[in-house]
């Protein structure tokens, strides 16, 4: 959707009715929210360009027509990746921001199968930081990753900043469109890459090419006069991987590891003594 014919429509409907903040489509979340950030290994900066540049895009005027050929959705993840995706003893799913050309602040997050109706937001206001786009949030090749307990799946959406005749809030892996009125079509778009990523195995930090699926998202509800099915309001990328950086121990492991250290430096001290002893 091209950005000055979304604002302008937008402002023109929004003169006749209350402010679009307060028609806002619920699930109303909150300004600020801004969980992506440069990648957590330095060695992706480089990789992610490399493999996923072509779709590093702030405007209509630029977006790569390859997403017009991507796979219509919903994404069926089994199909896409030969199995279910989500490790049985839990993981990661990270999200690298690709490009936008959304008139409207959309909102990006997930939603747990353990809670379903709880929805969390990991980007609002979404606006791209990218040249000659100023004063944004969220810049191309930055990620944000959301774990997962044994037994449970994730799926993400849009939340569109359209009010609430226009826009809704739009699953990428098969969940119901929700605030959309009578709209049950699909909202996204699929492809999916190879990419060189470096991550935390769950042993060690590794490098692997990681089969990527990327996803672009429609946020004009289907039925509306200026809907036009481009599917690149919002792109995106997701790896499923195990804990994506080596866990923090709990408060109770420093304390065991404070007292080893503690008896360690106990024992140093007693074996320096005892050794000056023997050498009098």
């Amino acid at each position: 959707m091209i950005k000055s014919l979304k604002h302008t429509l937008a402002v023109a409907v929004a003169a006749g009715l209350v402010s679009t903040a307060s028609a806002q489509i619920t699930p109303a979340f909150p300004s600020g929210v801004d969980q992506f950030t440069a990648p957590a290994f330095a060695s992706n900066v480089a990789t992610y360009q490399a493999a996923l540049g072509d779709l590093y895009f702030d405007s209509a005027a630029n977006v790569p027509s390859s997403v017009q050929t991507w796979t219509l959705g919903p994404v069926n993840l089994a199909t896409v990746f030969g199995s279910n995706p989500f490790l049985a003893g839990g993981g990661s799913v990270k999200t690298i921001y690709l490009g936008e050309t959304a008139g409207w602040t959309d909102d990006f997050g997930y939603v747990s199968s353990t809670t379903p109706t709880v929805h969390t937001a990991l980007v609002t206001d979404l606006l791209s930081n990218n040249v000659p786009v100023p004063g944004g949030n969220v810049v191309s090749g930055q990620e944000t990753s959301v774990n997962y307990a044994a037994g449970t799946t994730l799926d993400f959406f849009l939340n569109s900043g359209g009010d609430l005749s226009q826009g809704g809030l739009f699953y990428a892996f098969g969940g119901a469109n929700e605030f959309s009125g009578s709209d049950t079509a699909t909202h996204v778009r699929w492809s999916t890459r190879d990419v060189p990523t470096t991550f935390f195995n769950g042993t060690t930090v590794v490098t692997q090419n990681i089969k990527t699926l990327l996803v672009g998202f429609e946020d004009t509800r289907n039925g509306v006069s200026f809907y036009d099915g481009d599917f690149n309001d919002i792109v995106v990328a997701f790896q499923f991987l195990p804990m994506t950086t080596p866990p923090v121990p709990e408060p109770s492991t420093y304390g065991i590891i404070g007292a080893a250290v503690l008896a360690g430096l106990v024992g140093l001290r007693r074996f320096k003594r005892n050794s000056k002893s023997a050498t009098a």
